[in-house]
């Protein structure tokens, strides 16, 4: 459950960061876009989410 609850975060947290990116009319580099979209359209896995995860971490969140 914690692992779950953990995905879902991750995948919210990189949607609030893309649409700040958006109001800035910035848009997010295709390649996370396609690595997200992979993981939610795909069978996806836990594993899958360090690539979202990872995003997150290394743009501070923010």
């Amino acid at each position: 459950m914690a692992e779950l609850l953990s995905g879902i975060y991750a995948v919210g947290e990189q949607g609030e960061i893309w649409m700040r990116q958006f109001l800035k009319g910035e848009l997010p580099p295709e390649g996370e876009i396609a690595k997200a979209e992979g993981f939610l359209t795909g069978p996806g896995s836990v594993e899958d989410l360090g690539v979202l995860i990872t995003s997150v971490v290394d743009t501070g969140g923010s």
